[in-house]
């Protein structure tokens, strides 16, 4: 049979098909190119901003030299032991985070934290006991405070930021001391001892439990409890020297609840019962120790230096021998009521030494206590072998002032002229005090040794990188298409392994002592990298162009709104000048954003170039944004600095909780509104946003009701079901469950799902056929596609609420609350950002970013280390357990940041239809994602520079310090996330699949 013969009308309509699909693929082909070259860039400039932050971080927090000595005892003038130990044997107690009104009588109070560990204060009453208030360095880390206490040196920021992972002291101590001497350490609880201690623990009589999980509050203190009192029976007497027992309950109940809750009654219940069993198994040879190692904010938390969680507890008592307890008015106290002396934490140090019979460890600071001895003769002795011990200490370490060592030799040449003089005695121990004291302060000045090396390259590589991506982002759109070729990337990765051979070369010849073979390395490769972006510019186009360019920026694209915005990024960046306008951050972030309402407000009113219902709507908008910024601002967590003029908000109470109830029906629908402006709530968007997002919002309400009933006085009091341990499996279910449908199920079915459109099919009348004719088609069908006119900016925002179900479920009751404002503001600036035709403006990012440091306040943080939240690690696991322990504490800290991250796209996407141009579609996202990034290097490097400026200021490791860190932090995470997620996996999805399916 022959085939049909194929007619010229059929062949020319399939060659036009063939070639309109050649067309598509082709476009889709130098869409997916130009993408991978965008996302190439931003790889390569994030890694610059990386090294950047890395040489200033190593010149600014700098670890202590430590000098390797370890003291001996020995014959001569210079030995430090005593000729006879008082005691024979030590028990210390550490009890973390015991603050020292924990212990003392508080009239009138009815606080759980107060006067529920009477057995100390008793006890201290006698000759045989005394109490002292014990004051630690900042910061207060639990690790950072062990090595203060067992070697008498100075804190380091390094070793907090080391709390979580600590390698063993590499320094002389006093437990080493007691290893040399063949003395049998025994130990139970805080695993931070064994991390710090093992070489010198006894195996058999080492017993560390986890010490992160904050939300369980017995299994450390049992297991001290477990192994402490078999220990102190007489059959096991022999078998240690020193017995070391260290409490965690304390200091997770505060981590967990605060010091308000009724759990810590309990738990200072149990540490008193504790006490008071030692003492009555104590022989008369053993000292007891009891001590805190920091106390804590009324948050529960610690790491700062308020009041509150510099002063701690140490008591010291023996079972027949007396202490040298003086009346407070010897020592000048002038505190309110107080009637206790304060000693340093680091005078334990020489103290234990001393009253053991160990040589005082090298690197001591401290000053032993007085009341530790018997009498002012021993005391005066004391004094004298511990001035040999810092003195000896001052000779070994450079930069010491000679001026100092001047004091040395007056008290050692009265020493040896009144030595034996009781009425000499006091005279003597206040000139060692005097000149302990002294020395002291000097190395407070000396303790961090700044490399103004490094700092000054890290300034200088994060300010070239901001010089690039100011102009890469804002001011030559037409080099940006030009560096989406290999040829531009090749210049970058040539001129990049250029820099590292250079660098190499000058490292072999010159051997730089300022800089290892790995600082030069980063050095060469983040120059070439510049320079590898700057080449390709400067050969294809001149200054003179490049300075054309800037102008004809500023000319035709500036205008009122992009001086409001260079005005809120300029005073943003200029705050860090001042430790108070660095305190009340968040005000001003609030004030800025307040300001942008009253703008669009006013602007919407005024605009003669819109219709009328879209300057209501334009109105409600902004009013609707306005009024959530000034609420969201009231919703904070005081830092210490702010009192008495601010009161904290934040917090979990029945109200807060309800809130978040009426939210998980409220925002589903407040959503769907926005959705129908657009005609865009079809296909994925009722299963999300009707179903999913209300599902899903009010699990995450249901698992902070339980938390808030297990937390509840009134609950935990009754027999009712919900305060039984069942409560736990069912919080510890409903976050697991959440967290994986939003980061895994969700996201998933996301990027396989499809657009927020309908095709709606309707039959009309045509005007050309007989309308009386029975016989004729009357009719004719027409196709209408609901939800184009947003088909971008629906889909997209979808994913945006995936990662937002996640962050508000680590986030506490009021932040979450917070968030779902977020939201709400994040739809009325992109419809407003759609009215006042201002959504290539830069101010558009620039109100974004602020958001983001808006919502990081009122979700209860500050740029203090006491601020970060990290019980909710544990939300999702019962120990700590990576990834999901840290996923928490990221996404709980720097959630907020995500949101706006994840949501910066959409000020280009929302309401557009299909673009038959998706590569300027993709520009125009870089362009608002590169300002984004130019907005947070501009407060950043603002921030490293005034640290920097301000690094012998008496606020910098309290105020300066803190909010570099986080600027440090934010560069990092935000550039990683916009990268991955933002840019890889949400907007290369959409754009790509919009432009598959309506491509033209």
């Amino acid at each position: 049979m022959e085939a049909e013969p194929e007619l010229p009308g059929r062949r020319v309509f399939k060659q036009q098909q063939y070639q309109q699909q050649s067309r598509s693929k082709l476009r889709q082909q130098k869409l997916k190119v130009t993408f991978i070259g965008y996302v190439i860039v931003l790889v390569f400039l994030a890694l610059v901003q990386f090294v950047g932050v890395g040489f200033f971080t190593k010149g600014f927090l700098l670890s202590r030299n430590v000098l390797p000595d370890v003291s001996e005892c020995t014959d001569d003038e210079s030995n430090t032991c005593m000729e006879e130990p008082r005691f024979e044997k030590a028990i210390l107690l550490v009890i973390d985070a015991l603050r020292f009104d924990f212990v003392i009588p508080v009239e009138g109070s009815d606080e759980y934290y107060h006067n529920n560990f009477p057995i100390i204060h008793q006890l201290a009453q006698k000759d045989n006991g005394v109490l002292l208030k014990f004051i630690a360095d900042p910061p207060t880390t639990t690790l950072q405070r062990l090595k203060g206490l067992t070697t008498g040196s100075l804190p380091t920021i390094i070793d907090a930021g080391s709390n979580f992972d600590g390698d063993a002291i590499d320094e002389d101590n006093w437990l080493l001391q007691l290893h040399k001497n063949n003395k049998t350490i025994a130990f139970m609880g805080d695993d931070t001892w064994h991390a710090l201690f093992n070489h010198y623990i006894e195996p058999e009589l080492n017993f560390p439990y986890d010490s992160l999980n904050v939300w369980d509050f017995h299994t450390v203190d049992y297991g001290v409890i477990e192994h402490l009192f078999p220990l102190l029976h007489k059959e096991n007497y022999t078998r240690w020297d020193l017995l070391v027992g260290h409490f965690l309950g304390v200091d997770h109940v505060g981590h967990r609840y605060g010091p308000k809750h009724f759990t810590m009654k309990e738990k200072l219940n149990q540490m008193n019962d504790v006490i008071t069993e030692v003492v009555e198994k104590l022989d008369d040879k053993t000292l007891l120790v009891v001590i805190g190692d920091h106390g804590m904010d009324y948050t529960g938390n610690h790491g700062g230096d308020s009041k509150d969680e510099l002063e701690s507890t140490l008591f010291m008592y023996a079972k027949n021998k007396k202490f040298l307890k003086k009346s407070p008015e010897h020592y000048n106290i002038s505190e309110l009521g107080k009637n206790y002396r304060s000693v340093n934490q680091i005078d334990l140090v020489p103290t234990m030494s001393l009253l053991l019979g160990l040589p005082i460890p090298f690197n001591n600071l401290g000053f032993p206590v007085d009341e530790a001895f018997e009498s002012v003769k021993q005391m005066s002795l004391a004094s004298y072998k511990t001035l040999q011990q810092i003195n000896n200490f001052r000779i070994n370490t450079p930069n010491l002032s000679l001026k100092i060592n001047q004091k040395f030799n007056e008290f050692i040449a009265n020493y040896t002229e009144h030595g034996t003089d009781k009425k000499k005695f006091e005279v003597l121990i206040g000139q060692a005090r005097d000149y302990q004291h002294s020395s002291l302060d000097e190395c407070k000045g000396l303790w961090a040794t700044f490399d103004l090396k490094s700092i000054g390259v890290g300034i200088t590589i994060l300010f070239l990188s901001l010089t690039f991506i100011l102009t890469y982002a804002r001011s030559i759109p037409s080099v940006r298409v030009s560096t989406m070729s290999f040829e531009f990337i090749g210049s970058v990765i040539a001129m990049m392994l250029l820099g590292l051979v250079l660098s190499l070369s000058v490292s072999i010849v010159l051997k730089p002592t300022d800089f290892s073979l790995k600082m030069c390395l980063a050095i060469g490769a983040s120059l070439g990298i510049l320079i590898g972006f700057w080449a390709p510019i400067m050969d294809r186009f001149s200054i003179n162009w490049l300075w054309h360019q800037l102008i004809d920026f500023f000319i035709f694209n500036f205008n009122s709104w992009s001086f409001l915005g260079i005005v809120f990024v300029a005073s943003h960046s200029l705050i860090f000048a001042s430790n108070s306008y660095v305190v009340w951050e968040d005000k001003m972030v609030s004030f800025f954003l307040i300001t942008f309402g009253f703008f669009c407000v006013y602007s919407t009113a005024s605009n003669n170039h819109i219709t009328k219902s879209q300057k209501v709507l334009g109105l409600s908008h902004a009013v609707t944004f306005t009024i959530l910024s000034r609420l969201v601002s009231t919703i904070n967590l005081c830092r210490e600095e702010q009192r008495p003029y601010c009161t904290p908000t934040f917090g979990t109470t029945w109200w807060s909780v309800l809130i978040l109830h009426l939210c998980s029906y409220f925002l589903p629908a407040v959503i769907e509104a926005f959705y129908k402006l657009s005609d865009s709530y079809h296909s994925a968007a009722p299963l999300w946003i009707g179903t999913g997002l209300k599902f899903l919002l009010f699990m995450n309400a249901v698992y902070w009701t339980f938390e808030y009933v297990q937390n509840s006085d009134y609950f935990s009091s009754t027999n009712l079901i919900l305060s039984s341990p069942l409560i736990k499996s069912l919080k510890l279910a409903i976050a697991r469950i959440v967290l994986f449908i939003t980061l895994v199920l969700a996201n998933f079915s996301w990027s396989k799902g499809p657009l927020c459109v309908k095709l709606e099919l309707s039959e009309s009348l045509s005007p050309d056929e007989d309308e009386e004719s029975e016989d004729s088609d009357a009719s004719q069908k027409t196709a209408t596609i609901l939800g184009y006119g947003n088909v971008y900016g629906s889909s997209y925002f979808l994913l945006v609420l995936n990662f937002t179900v996640a962050i508000m479920l680590v986030t506490k009751p009021l932040g979450a609350v917070s968030l779902n404002m977020l939201i709400v503001q994040i739809l009325s600036l992109l419809e407003l950002y759609v009215i006042l035709d201002i959504r290539r403006n830069l101010i558009s990012p620039i109100i974004f970013g602020l958001l983001g440091y808006q919502h990081f306040f009122s979700t209860g943080h500050q740029a203090t280390l006491p601020s970060i939240q990290w019980d909710v690690g544990f939300m999702t696991t019962e120990t700590i357990r990576l990834p999901f322990t840290h996923l928490n504490i990221i996404l709980n800290t720097f959630g907020p940041f995500f949101i706006v991250c994840l949501s910066i796209p959409l000020i280009t996407l929302w309401r557009i239809v299909p673009s038959s141009k998706p590569i300027t579609v993709l520009s125009q996202i870089i362009t608002n994602i590169t300002t984004f990034i130019t907005y947070q290097l501009f407060t950043g490097l603002s921030s490293l520079i005034f640290a920097a400026h301000f690094r012998r200021h008496l606020m910098v490791w309290k105020i300066f310090a803190p909010r570099f860190m986080l600027s440090a932090l934010l560069i990092l995470v935000l550039n990683i996330f916009l990268i991955t997620i933002t840019l890889w996996f949400g907007t290369g999805k959409v754009v790509t699949q919009v432009n598959r399916i309506f491509g033209k």
